[in-house]
């Protein structure tokens, strides 16, 4: 079985654990829509997995023809295209959000029968039992007591070997978490520390409820009710990428928490140093970011007419979560921001000083379920308006 089918199997379990449902009570619309769209290729990958057939998990989606491939299948749950259909034409978020668990649980069930039969196991996926909202914490957390969890985690994080600095990221670090937030940690130092030596040594910590589920540079663990993700980096992928600077950074996840993190543990000051050297860019940056997802819009929109003359509304959805993705990233950089995912984006855009009048509206038409396909051409409008608005506003600064 695909290293791909495994990791998709385990983002589906972690789902499970964690309901994005918190994002419908946040109303951060734009990021449960995406959440949706990743759900949608995850199940799909695990899915097409199982039956032999390639991994989907493409950007621009390549998701065509989903509902009936994935009803005709062998070895899936009954009808599983039609449940995806469903959880790309629901309006309603907790209606689409039931749809996914209930699909996730029967393709995870499929994959597990599939790998007792074959005798093949995986110690991160046969860890994870499949049951929903089993984690939901029992207690909220305001956004002084996690910064002391986070702070506690870090001091832990350090004696890893090979890790030099710690910082807090997230929502945490901007300022906007929440009694539901997660924690997010970023460790760096000279190379990506070993996983035996991760999972020994977080295993071991205080108040763990579940895990840590150790992947090639993420660990995510439950504490005391919190979820605690640490992502690791190498001092040598930060030096590169500030290097390479007017170029788009390769990671923009990296240029992301960089900018907003806040330095834990920093005895050789680098995490300062960076985060000074991302205060302000080169307008070579910010114009080549907006180039690069612009450049992506002549693709998409074939795509997108594709899906709407085959009425494949599983694909528009896709495309549309997706191509919403790179326009938020252009927007972010040119009110000098990196992103790299919609997060929390509802409550970053009202600080913006340049924000396209109708992006609110904009954004939830682009991210909904398609009810029917004479939207897809007034959505691809929608995204093209948007677009040249920007642009039209990017031109007029000095």
């Amino acid at each position: 079985m695909s290293n791909h089918v495994i990791e998709a199997a385990d983002q589906l379990r972690w789902w499970l654990r964690l309901p994005p449902t918190n994002l419908i009570d946040r109303g951060d619309h734009v990021r449960f829509r995406h959440a949706l769209y990743l759900m949608i290729h995850q199940i799909a990958t695990v899915l097409y997995g199982i039956n032999g057939l390639p991994e989907i998990m493409y950007f621009p989606s390549r998701l065509a023809g989903a509902r009936e491939r994935l009803n005709g299948l062998p070895k899936a749950p009954v009808n599983a295209g039609t449940s995806l259909w469903t959880m790309a034409t629901e309006r309603e978020p907790n209606k689409a959000w039931e749809t996914a668990a209930g699909l996730m649980r029967e393709t995870l069930v499929l994959l597990d029968e599939g790998s007792e039969a074959t005798g093949f196991t995986d110690s991160s996926a046969a860890s994870l039992e499949i049951e929903e909202g089993v984690f939901k914490p029992e207690r909220s957390n305001s956004p002084d007591e996690l910064f002391a969890i986070a702070t506690a985690a870090a001091e832990k994080i350090r004696h890893i070997t090979g890790v030099e600095s710690v910082a807090l990221g997230g929502s945490l670090a901007r300022g906007v978490a929440d009694d539901q937030s997660d924690i997010d940690l970023l460790a760096f130092g000279p190379g990506i520390p070993d996983e035996t030596e991760r999972r020994r040594m977080i295993s071991a910590w205080p108040d763990v409820q579940f895990g840590p589920l150790i992947e090639p540079a993420c660990d995510s663990v439950l504490v005391d009710g919190v979820m605690v993700h640490v992502r690791y980096w190498t001092t040598g992928t930060v030096d590169d990428m500030l290097a390479s600077f007017p170029s788009p950074p390769a990671q923009r996840i990296l240029a992301e928490e960089l900018q907003c993190c806040h330095g834990l543990i920093d005895p050789n000051g680098r995490i300062g140093e960076w985060k000074r050297a991302l205060d302000e860019f080169p307008s070579e940056l910010v114009a080549g970011v907006i180039e690069q997802a612009r450049l992506r819009l002549p693709v998409f929109r074939s795509l997108w007419q594709k899906a709407g003359t085959a009425d494949d509304r599983i694909h528009l959805y896709c495309l549309a979560n997706q191509a919403v993705n790179d326009y938020l990233v252009a927007l972010y950089i040119r009110n000098g921001r990196f992103l790299s995912t919609p997060r929390c984006t509802h409550r970053d855009i009202p600080s913006f000083e340049v924000v396209p009048s109708e992006l609110e509206t904009g954004m939830s038409q682009l991210t909904d379920g398609v009810e029917n396909m004479d939207e897809a051409a007034a959505r691809w409008r929608v995204l093209e308006g948007l677009w040249e608005e920007l642009v039209g506003m990017r031109s007029k600064l000095p």
